[in-house]
């Protein structure tokens, strides 16, 4: 949970929870500019160093390389920012450049009950309190230290051709192979300063660390820190500093804990309105913002902070605490219930490491949502499942542990199961030195949370799996390897060409597509369907093939939306995965059955594996159609993209659904991940909006969006997407304020879940409801509104028929205006105008779907990341290109899953014994363990203190 700053003039930060280690990047010319606003102080005063905080603190093993010890001087911090050493002020290796890192502010802020603790607790409590904290950050400083304080080499090589001659780029510059390695570094030189209050004046015991942006390698030569490994581990050390607080406080004081929950948990005895009463800043800016009347949105929140934010004033520390105690006698905080929330110290209740195991290496574990996992990953979920917490030496001990069981099995790193980069080098002008960190698009492979959102991977880190998901993966594997040519479903040749002949508005790839499901035989065939290539037209074909054969045809798909969609369009019956092999378990599905899977690249690995085996236990076919190149799999993923490496998979090429020739060679290059081309095109045609700032960008695109329809007369000929909930729900609010402005609008209104509807209102259905005839991510449009039953009649788009949605159906907040959608929500939709708003951090998969809806022009909008201050809030030339630029390098990133199989030694498209390799795998390693009952020693035996 990071927050980032971009390396410009303004400061600019995505607002995300302050409890995690958050992580912030300070740009050297910005340096003056955070030190002194980042608090509203005045200029000259020191954010870091002024009154009413700890002395700073130098922290590190590279500030003891230094000979760096005790205080911090103003002096030296100064120096420290500017890459100098902080006593000598000699240069430490090359100067930064002026828009460069100048250091990283890793901050540690520990839970509100914990602050409540020490500020209401007796001097002895306070004490303990602070050296718990002070022992938590200490150990999560170590572990960040010992994992994420190494620089990068680099160098880069003319790529040749056969002849040795250099190959270049269309613009005539050379193209390069770009390699970098790590290099292991003596440590930090950093400075820690830890604050006792918040913005408003309550308790919120938090530290900074401030990591300068300068560690000496191991050869001797000062280079930056590989920053993305703050990034990278930065979750995980944000886990372990609570689980040590948690420890250390149990230990000293013999709190007990309510449950934990996202890493952290409240100490046990405080109430929520207890709690509340002391987050006054946070009630400050829920006020505002409904004062303002402004939605509940991380944009809202963050105009909420500037606009309410007010000097820290630096009160004394006695004046605050005689406040503080008044306060809390108001919520019955009184001196003696504090004293009962603790008590002696006592040990900390061992884990039990084979339970803790099983969990971890469980469906719902560390491969819930993806199909391997590092070391990081690891830590984090044992620093969060341990309630009393433990120490970094423990819980590093019990991840080595539990990478060490049968359940587990080592893989290649994630870049080494991919081909070496080729990168047409636009800003490498001048060889890369060793001073000089690589860029991070040319080294990184992206990652996901299991939120969805990216992180930065880290080259060559060690991955690993679960034999359970190994084992799936391969058994998928081997179905559709032995199926190949299986004598299964087929229709007779003359049958498909009579059919195809009836079809005349096919395309040559349809018919294609169409002859190899219907005649291969195959028990599993595979095809990919690039957005607007016209699958369901296929399967139209299929299902006339299958009843005119008396065969037994089904269709499933993830949303029920899609499988309505699949019926509709097809003729084929069709439901949702979860209902099918719900319903299939016992009684099997009809012998010999054709399923049809769409969408099927976003379907996770274990439905469709049970999907597989149903088919495979009645001697059925199969047919798999989706996109590895939209959309990636929620739950853990890329068995269908290890499927199409390894069988005769069909693609379709053509793209029948947008108008513009241009507009379809734009988005074959975005697919391809040729970004730089696709963007160009859209600048050319004046498809790509840079605002001014991120008001300005969603202003840009609702008026646009409004114009459209207001021209046209119909709200379903335009749609509004964007990337997150909240840029949806803004939008939302804008498009709906200028439609109520308007004459599309009329009759009575009905207010409900903070929305107001009326006759011509668009409308987004959230919830299935099989009896009121919808379904989550419906689309429709409000014919009537009944003010007394607050019942809504609308139309949907998907079948023109109306539906009555009842007053508790819109209560429960399962209706939403349909005016904007996530790129998500939008997947299978096809409108006439579309008109999306990113950010820079967006994957191409993201944008690929989004810039496909459209049937006659797609506009992309780009909003610049939210500005920490109203003094820079507009963007000059340079910011636009910067901002294209950090878009540009977002979108050569895939986000797509990558199958644990593909990442076995040896393995890749063209293995034809890859299941017979897993499962030798998984067999040896589960072998290693058979010999002895595995027990793992207890956490206390597994590492001391």
């Amino acid at each position: 949970m990071a927050t980032h700053a971009s390396a410009t003039s303004c400061v600019r930060f995505t607002g995300l929870p302050l409890w995690w280690c958050p992580v912030l990047s300070l740009a050297k010319a910005a340096k003056d500019y955070y030190l002194r606003k980042l608090g509203e102080i005045s200029p000259g005063e020191d954010y870091y160093l002024r009154g009413g905080t700890a002395t700073g603190m130098w922290r590190g093993n590279g500030a003891t390389e230094l000979g760096l010890s005790g205080t911090v001087s103003a002096e030296s911090l100064v120096r420290l920012f500017d890459g100098q050493h902080p006593g000598t002020g000699e240069h430490l290796g090359r100067s930064l450049r002026k828009d460069g890192v100048a250091a990283w502010d890793v901050t540690f802020s520990a839970d509100k009950s914990v602050s409540l603790l020490w500020a209401l607790g007796d001097p002895e409590t306070r004490q303990q309190v602070l050296e718990a904290f002070e022992e938590a950050t200490s150990e999560a400083l170590a572990y960040f230290e010992s994992v994420a304080s190494s620089t990068r080499g680099a160098s880069k090589t003319p790529v040749l051709d056969d002849h040795g001659d250099p190959i270049l780029n269309e613009n005539g510059t050379p193209r390069f192979r770009v390699e970098s390695w790590p290099i292991a570094t003596t440590g930090y030189v950093a400075a820690s300063f830890t604050e006792f209050t918040s913005r408003a004046d309550d308790p919120q015991l938090h530290t900074h660390v401030v990591v300068a942006n300068k560690v000496k390698g191991n050869d001797g030569v000062w280079r930056t820190v590989d920053g993305r490994l703050l990034y990278r581990y930065q979750l995980a050390a944000g886990y372990l500093h609570e689980a040590v607080l948690r420890r250390e406080l149990t230990e000293r004081l013999g709190v007990h804990w309510q449950p934990v929950s996202n890493g952290m948990a409240d100490i046990a005895g405080f109430t929520r309105p207890q709690i509340e009463a002391f987050s006054r800043r946070r009630h400050q800016l829920e006020t505002w913002r409904q004062e303002q009347g402004l939605p509940d949105t991380a944009a809202a929140r963050q105009i909420a902070v500037i606009a309410t934010r007010n000097p820290k004033r630096d009160r004394p520390l006695a004046e605050l605490e005689a406040e503080w105690r008044q306060r809390a006698v108001e919520v019955d905080l009184t001196p003696g219930q504090i004293a009962r929330l603790i008590g002696r110290g006592r040990d900390v209740t061992p884990a039990d490491p084979e339970a803790l195991f099983e969990s971890l290496a469980s469906m719902d574990g560390l491969t819930a949502h993806g199909s391997t996992f590092a070391k990081p990953e690891v830590v984090k979920e044992i620093a969060g499942a341990l309630p009393e917490g433990g120490t970094r030496n423990q819980i590093e001990a019990l991840a080595g542990m539990f990478l060490g069981t049968r359940d587990v099995v080592p893989l290649l790193s994630g870049r080494d199961a991919e081909p070496s980069d080729i990168v047409e080098d636009h800003a490498l002008d001048e060889p890369k030195t060793l001073n000089e960190p690589l860029a991070a698009d040319r080294v990184v492979r992206p990652m996901r949370r299991r939120d969805g959102s990216l992180f930065p991977g880290v080259r060559h880190e060690r991955l690993y799996t679960t034999t359970e998901l190994l084992a799936t993966e391969s058994r998928v594997v081997e179905q559709a390897r032995a199926g190949i040519g299986a004598g299964r479903w087929t229709a007779p040749g003359r049958l498909v060409e009579g059919r195809l002949r009836r079809n005349r508005h096919l395309t040559e790839g349809q018919r294609e597509m169409v002859r190899q499901f219907a005649t291969s035989g195959n028990a599993i065939d595979i095809g990919i369907g690039p957005a607007g290539t016209g699958k369901t037209a296929v399967m139209a074909v299929i299902s006339q093939l299958a009843a005119m054969t008396g065969t037994e045809i089904m269709g499933t798909a993830l949303a029920g939306r899609t499988a309505a969609g699949l019926q509709d369009a097809t003729g084929i019956p069709a439901t949702t995965l979860t209902r099918l092999i719900g319903e299939s378990k016992d009684r099997g599905l009809p012998p010999r059955v054709v399923l049809v899977v769409d969408e099927a690249a976003m379907v996770g690995t274990r439905q469709l594996a049970a999907v597989s085996d149903l088919v495979e236990a009645v001697e059925g076919k199969l047919i798999l159609i989706g996109d590895d190149r939209q959309l990636p799999e929620i739950d853990a993923g890329g068995l269908f993209r290890a499927l199409v490496n390894r069988l005769p998979a069909i693609e379709l090429t053509d793209n029948v659904r947008q108008h513009q020739a241009w507009e379809r060679d734009a988005l074959t290059q975005l697919r391809d991940g040729t970004v730089d081309k696709a963007m160009k095109l859209y600048q050319q045609r004046r498809r790509l909006v840079i605002g001014q700032d991120r008001d300005d960008t969603m202003g840009h695109a609702v008026q646009d969006w409004y114009r459209h329809v207001t021209a046209t007369g119909d709200l379903t000929s335009g749609l509004l997407i964007g990337y997150d909930n909240d840029t949806v729900d803004e939008l939302n609010q804008r498009a709906r304020t200028h439609i109520a402005a308007s004459r599309h609008l009329d009759g009575p209104t009905v207010e409900t879940a903070e929305r107001v509807f009326q006759a011509g209102d668009r409308i987004l259905c959230r919830k299935n409801q099989s009896r009121l005839g919808v379904l989550n991510g419906d689309l429709a449009t409000v014919t009537n509104v009944d003010q007394e039953s607050k019942n809504l009649t609308v139309r949907l788009d998907r079948d023109a028929e109306t539906r009555d949605l009842p007053g508790w159906y819109l209560e429960l907040g399962h209706v939403d205006y349909g005016y904007a959608l996530t790129g998500h929500k939008a997947q299978g939709v096809t409108t006439s105008r579309t008109f999306t708003v990113i950010t820079g951090n967006t994957d191409r998969e993201w944008v690929y779907v989004a810039m496909s809806r459209g049937r006659h022009a797609n506009t992309l909008y780009l909003a610049s990341p939210e500005p920490a201050d109203e003094q820079c809030t507009h963007l000059t030339h340079q910011e636009r290109k910067e901002a294209l630029d950090a878009l540009t390098v977002s979108l050569g990133r895939s986000s797509v899953q990558t199958a644990a199989i593909d990442h076995l030694p040896g393995s890749g498209p063209a293995s034809s014994d890859i299941a017979e390799r897993a499962a030798w795998i998984v067999a040896r390693r589960q072998a290693e363990h058979s010999e002895l009952e595995h027990r793992s020693p207890g956490i206390e035996l597994a590492a001391g203190r």
